[in-house]
């Protein structure tokens, strides 16, 4: 019998999002789950593993509803990354799954900032770690619970956890093993001399597979959660960057796609491995294993616009569900009314500490330059304004380590936005192609590395094919020069605050 369909999922931050696809990648149904992040202190943040894998189940059973689970080729899963996951032997969760967004690790992560060991790290791996990373939640694990670091087998992250229940198989793939900064980004193996520096077992790490590898298949439990066929093959995949690289349409060498979800990044193909030991980005294993995604990232891209929103936004959530529309489409209105530049209030978008051009897990968001005359649509442009410039300030940065990025394929939930992509384009300069399944694009790169990893297609570079632009967004001359001036003030921003951050962090 002819297999005609594809089941793949992005698991996210904020919920699960599956897909049910053809070959081609086309979206015949999806389905989304929410689910919750939980702060149980100041600077943590965690998630419980169950509710995702019980997200995951309901959303496949959605979008297999109707469908017969033996036309399904295989099933592939992408997720959240830079998340621990400490399991036992048995790969029970020894601890909620520490979220990326978690900085509980700052003491451990500026021990391995410091010059000989940042050195030694960006050597091996071609990364440079921050409170947010995998590396430094280990050691914090390790170092603080050892109660619980004796009672781990496994080090995971999130969609190797959802791989496990789905298949009772651990492991990894390139891409994903690439992002606990531990591994060897040539030789595609765990570093051992980096684990032995840092003291952290390398047999706690799960192999490493090749992102197009079946790693297994569905199992009888699994199946019955899922309402997927026992048996059927399950490839390993890849993380979100790579899979919204490749959902992007943005495989082939030199291509680049913008990512403005609730963290927002800029990716790249790189036959070339390079990264700026001073300003890094992340150098991680493509779902290629002859490239490289080379992304820099803002820790609240899209994730500032929801904090706006859930905190400053109640009448305009009121106005929303009168009109039956979205609150993001009545911020938009709302900000179209202010004049580009939001005359002259700055918002810097540091809610998390930040990752990219700089290492800064001290730095810390706000408005500046507020007036009596400032109404609540300059406050939600600003938002918006201060997101792009953030995203030219990477752009600007990656480029200066020779790379050209001329236009983006833009995705995730900001890129629906108009107005909001309007400003990235008039602030950065560059065109943006906005994909026509922007808020599937990860699963649907999920899907096509399914399809090639099963014969469908010969390589990644053949997918970007497939991969329809709905518009298109030129920069427009007309707002060049107020942009241009708004984003030296963003700069200068942060070059005047970041001590007054660090400072403050300190009690100092």
């Amino acid at each position: 019998m002819a297999k005609t369909c594809i089941v793949a999922h992005d698991t996210g931050t904020g919920g699960d999002k599956a897909v049910l696809t053809d070959l081609e990648g086309r979206v015949v149904r999806s389905a989304y789950e929410p689910y919750d992040v939980h702060y149980p202190r100041a600077d943590w943040a965690e998630q419980d593993p169950d509710e995702l894998w019980r997200a995951f189940a309901a959303t496949t059973r959605e979008v297999l509803a109707g469908v017969d689970p033996a036309d399904v080729l295989g099933v592939g899963v992408s997720a959240q990354m830079f998340n621990l996951l400490p399991v036992d032997e048995d790969c029970r969760p020894v601890a909620p799954m520490l979220s990326w967004q978690d900085v509980r690790s700052v003491a451990q992560a500026d021990r391995l900032l410091e010059p000989a060991t940042r050195a030694f790290l960006f050597e091996h791996t071609a990364n440079v770690p921050t409170a947010k990373d995998v590396v430094p939640k280990i050691l914090w694990l390790k170092e603080e619970r050892p109660d619980l670091w004796e009672r781990t087998r496994w080090l995971l992250d999130c969609k190797e956890y959802i791989l496990f229940r789905l298949t009772g198989q651990v492991g990894i793939d390139w891409h994903g093993a690439s992002a606990f900064f531990l591994f060897d980004p040539h030789g595609k193996t765990w570093d051992r001399e980096v684990c032995e520096r840092l003291g952290i077992p390398v047999e706690r790490l799960p192999p490493a597979w090749p992102p197009t590898e079946v790693i297994g298949a569905v199992t009888a439990a699994a199946a019955a959660e899922t309402g997927l066929s026992p048996g059927t093959p399950v490839v390993i995949c890849a993380g979100d960057v790579a899979v919204a690289q490749s959902g992007a349409g943005a495989n082939r060498e030199g291509r680049a796609h913008l990512s403005i979800g609730t963290a927002t990044w800029v990716g790249v193909s790189s036959g070339t491995l390079r990264n700026d030991p001073d300003t890094p980005f992340w150098a991680l294993n493509h779902i290629d294993p002859g490239k490289w995604v080379i992304a820099g990232e803002m820790e609240s891209g899209g994730g500032a616009l929801q904090w706006y929103r859930n905190l400053l936004c109640a009448d305009e959530a009121r106005e929303a569900r009168e009109r039956g529309v979205s609150t993001y489409r009545v911020l938009d209105e709302q900000a179209a009314e202010v004049a580009t530049g939001s005359d002259d209030l700055v918002f810097t978008p540091w809610l998390a500490g930040e990752r990219a051009p700089v290492l800064d897990h001290y730095a810390r968001g706000g408005f500046t330059g507020l007036s009596i005359g400032h109404t609540k649509g300059h406050l939600t442009r600003a938002v918006m304004e201060g997101v792009a410039y953030h995203i030219r300030w990477i752009v600007e940065a990656m480029e200066h380590t020779g790379m050209r990025i001329e236009a983006m394929q833009a995705i995730g939930g900001g890129s629906a936005s108009p107005l909001w992509t309007q400003i990235v384009a008039d602030v950065t300069g560059r065109r943006l192609n906005v994909v026509e399944h922007p808020l599937e694009a990860g699963a649907m790169g999920a899907a096509l590395t399914v399809a090639v990893g099963l014969g469908v297609y010969p390589g990644m570079d053949t997918v970007d094919d497939l991969i329809g632009v709905a518009r298109t967004v030129e920069p427009q001359a007309a707002n060049e020069a107020v942009y241009a001036r708004g984003y030296l003030t963003f700069r200068d921003l942060y070059a005047a605050l970041a001590p007054i951050y660090r400072g403050a962090s300190r009690g100092g």
